[in-house]
């Protein structure tokens, strides 16, 4: 609203009257400028503040805990070699560099025994090349016929090197890390991938009003005419290219776009009442109250639509229409004095005299008119006195 009410201010400002002098032509004038933040502002910020939290989380985010390494458990082999017969200790004690573990295997059992022989222990080498064997070390081979000494069997407690079974845990360096800028090169293009059309047509109208506000005219009305190409349907992109181009004296291409635009969408009273000021200013009365008659039904709530609708069928000599219209106004807006002075001059043409009075009386009583507006409704009390 502000920016279409900004538009209708320089129009009247820049505009010379169109129907000819007369003190009640002033009576269209433009609703004073609300003052307010405009909602594509706190878009704007809220798309920063996501945008920002993204990088910020992928910048700061933790790394990757590190795998737990395997723990070795410490070998218990010498303490319990010392236990076993002179001839198995050996065995052990020369393949101890290679973390080799004994294995227990039952020994035969002799058929004309009386009893049975307890378990033996063999050591098992495991094979390692390179590694030098030494016989010596070697347990003498039984003699056949011999008697076996009874050998006692292997402690239960002896600790495999578990670091034989368990594999390595992998290095935390080997591990390929993601670093920074490609995690943020990567969402930054997944995002642009998943824009929709408005939203990157929502991206050039905020780059192109921040070149409107730079003072960079070209670059402006390029940026919202891109903007428009990508969404047709983008109104503040539309209003903004209207306002830009009437600053630049272009009313023709203004015209243009507002008459593009409503035939897209009726529906903006605003753009309505934009491109009915500019057919007023050549002249085209007509063309430009059909224009604010065709969208009506949405600016039938709006109390300025009503106004200047009901002031160009005055113009037009439609005083009928003028008058309800003037009266839908003044519901809702019972203190502007202009509008009061339209309606006692419709009144007065349809010869409604003490209608008329009325009217003008409570123009007189709104305080809100110019000297020369406020010496024309004088003039009109006395006249209809007479």
């Amino acid at each position: 609203m502000s920016l279409i009410n900004q538009m209708l201010q320089e129009l009247d400002a820049r505009r010379a009257e169109p129907g000819g002098a007369g003190p009640f032509g002033e009576q269209v004038r433009a609703v004073p400028e609300r003052r307010g933040i405009h909602p594509a502002w706190w878009v704007a910020l809220a798309l920063a503040g996501a945008l920002t939290g993204v990088v910020a989380w992928a910048f700061l985010r933790p790394p990757p805990p590190a795998p737990a390494q395997a723990v070795r458990l410490p070998l218990k082999l010498d303490a319990e070699l010392d236990a076993l017969p002179p001839a198995m200790a050996q065995e052990p004690t020369a393949h101890r560099a290679t973390g080799e573990v004994g294995v227990a295997a039952p020994a035969p059992v002799e058929a004309a025994g009386p009893k049975e022989q307890e378990p033996s222990v063999q050591v098992v080498p495991r094979e390692v090349p390179g590694a030098s064997q030494q016989p010596e070390s070697r347990a003498p081979a039984a003699r056949p016929g011999a008697a076996r000494e009874p050998v006692k069997p292997a402690p239960s407690n002896v600790v495999p090197d578990v670091a034989k079974v368990v594999p390595p845990a992998r290095k935390l360096a080997d591990a390929p890390i993601a670093r920074p800028s490609d995690i943020a090169a990567a969402l930054a293009h997944k995002q642009f991938k998943e824009l929709t059309a408005q939203q990157r047509s929502e991206n050039e109208y905020r780059k192109a009003i921040i070149a409107l506000e730079q003072g960079k005219m070209v670059d402006a009305i390029a940026g919202l005419e891109q903007a428009l190409q990508i969404d047709a349907h983008h109104a503040a992109a539309r209003q903004a290219l209207i306002g830009a181009l009437l600053e630049n004296n272009r009313q023709d291409d203004a015209l243009k776009r507002a008459r593009e635009g409503l035939a897209l969408d009726p529906a903006q009273s605003g753009l309505a009442m934009i491109a009915a000021r500019l057919q007023l200013e050549k002249a085209e009365l007509r063309p430009a109250i059909e224009t604010l008659e065709r969208s009506l039904p949405s600016g039938a709530e709006r109390a300025d639509y009503q106004a200047f609708l009901a002031a160009l069928l005055q113009r037009d000599e439609q005083h009928k229409k003028a008058v309800e219209h003037y009266v839908l106004a003044l519901q809702k807006a019972p203190q502007n004095g202009i509008w009061w002075m339209g309606l006692g001059i419709s009144l007065q043409a349809e010869r409604r005299v003490t209608e008329a009075q009325e009217a003008f009386r409570r123009a007189k009583a709104s305080n809100s008119l110019t000297p020369e507006l406020q010496a024309f409704v004088e003039g009109r009390l006395i006249q209809l006195q007479h």
